[in-house]
């Protein structure tokens, strides 16, 4: 009898084993991107993140069922430095570890981030959270490839019922400063052969033609490469990134050397976390960081050079 029972209990440990393992993998993301099928499958056990600038069309045009709604513009947030305020930088831990939690992620959560989907400046708010999540150490994050317009075009349905939001416990990981470039490094590039400055931004901004307000100057860091954002996506329709063979091509294009050590720029670092993602995590390049400052810190220093092709006084 106690040779059965035991027997018995050795059955339902190995069944619950089995279970709590298959339950893991169930979970476990493909990869970087995950398409509109894949989360459909697995939409229940995951946070869904919905990344967007118009609140209002949250619920006036529908979500995917369970999503939540994360502010674009409270991802970041403003920093004083020196006698100058900077916009749309990286919270502190604190910070990013309340604003997780108040978001329904918990330290052990698989997340898949989302967003409209239909112009390339949508996924680059999706990516700066990716971008950050990262920079913590949060392992179990996902983008979904072209967004909510991707969901749709799969038949995926969306609800205007307003999400339940369960604050959960987060704690951030380590922190992978290896990703992260600031102010010093951008200057010591300038005379480092091995790194290679990459502006992200239009042709329009590079030149000199226009420029955002928060920029005090015209043009482009000495020396930079250009590889605009919106070139990682087609010109028109769903905003899903190109293949990964697509994406390498540009590099020796665009005259830019994937051996380098590249340092990512834009205006804010919005646009060009698009381009790390791109970079980092579907081509897998390593050697690649983002500038946190961009143009918004680097004009505000009038001893910093910048490159203006085009003047328009």
């Amino acid at each position: 009898m106690r040779q059965i029972l035991k027997s018995f209990i050795s059955t339902i440990i190995l069944s619950l084993f089995i279970t709590t393992t298959n339950a893991a993998d169930s979970i476990k993301l493909p990869g970087p991107l995950v398409t509109a099928d894949w989360l459909t499958e697995n939409l229940s056990k995951v946070v869904v993140l919905d990344v967007r600038k118009d609140l209002d069309s949250f619920l006036k045009e529908g979500h995917i069922e369970g999503a939540i709604l994360v502010n674009s513009k409270k991802v970041r947030v403003k920093r004083k430095q020196a006698n100058y305020e900077l916009t749309g930088m990286l919270p502190d831990k604190k910070t990013y570890e309340k604003f997780m939690s108040a978001h329904g992620v918990g330290s052990n959560s698989t997340v898949v981030i989302t967003m409209k989907g239909k112009t390339p400046g949508q996924v680059a708010g999706a990516t700066r959270l990716y971008w950050q999540m990262k920079y913590y150490g949060f392992k179990h994050v996902a983008l979904l490839d072209g967004g909510n317009d991707a969901w749709e075009e799969a038949l995926g349905d969306f609800t205007n019922d307003a999400t339940i939001i369960k604050t959960m416990k987060f704690n951030a990981g380590a922190i992978h400063n290896e990703i992260l470039a600031k102010v010093k490094d951008v200057e010591q590039s300038l005379t480092d052969s091995n790194t290679l400055l990459v502006d992200t931004r239009n042709l329009r901004f590079h030149i000199g033609l226009e420029k955002r307000s928060y920029v005090k100057k015209h043009g482009h860091i000495p020396g930079s490469q250009l590889l605009p954002y919106k070139f990682l996506f087609p010109a028109k329709g769903t905003a899903k990134y190109h293949s990964t063979d697509i994406i390498s091509q540009l590099l020796p294009a665009l005259n830019i050397s994937p051996k380098q050590n590249l340092i990512l720029y834009c205006n804010s670092a919005f646009e060009c976390s698009s381009v790390w993602f791109a970079l980092h995590e579907l081509v897998g390049l390593r050697n690649i960081r983002v500038y946190d400052g961009s143009l918004n810190e680097w004009t505000m220093d009038s001893s910093h050079a910048m490159t203006r092709k085009v003047s328009t006084q």
